[in-house]
């Protein structure tokens, strides 16, 4: 039985958010590799190679700053003093 050196499929995302870019929506797409993933939008040549390690960091840090968010939230405002002038 034979067995691969290293992985050849690839997968491709099709999101369903859009992006205006130039005045027109597009999709955003994003292949899978290996190593990386690469993002770009339908219908444009532009591509954005991002590490795995660093679209981890990004999602961390957008965890922490959506629980301080909710946190704010909840949290009782308290009542503001109003001043009196003469």
């Amino acid at each position: 039985m034979g067995y691969l050196l290293e992985r050849k499929a690839q997968v491709i995302f099709v999101t369903a958010s859009s992006v205006k870019d130039n005045g027109k929506k597009h999709k955003i797409i994003i292949e899978s590799r290996p190593e990386f993933a690469i993002v770009r939008l339908a219908g444009s040549r532009q591509r954005f190679p991002l590490s795995w390690e660093m679209i981890y960091e990004v999602a961390k840090r957008h965890h922490a700053h959506n629980i301080r968010l909710e946190a704010e939230a909840v949290k009782p405002r308290k009542p503001r003093k109003i001043r009196l002038t003469d």
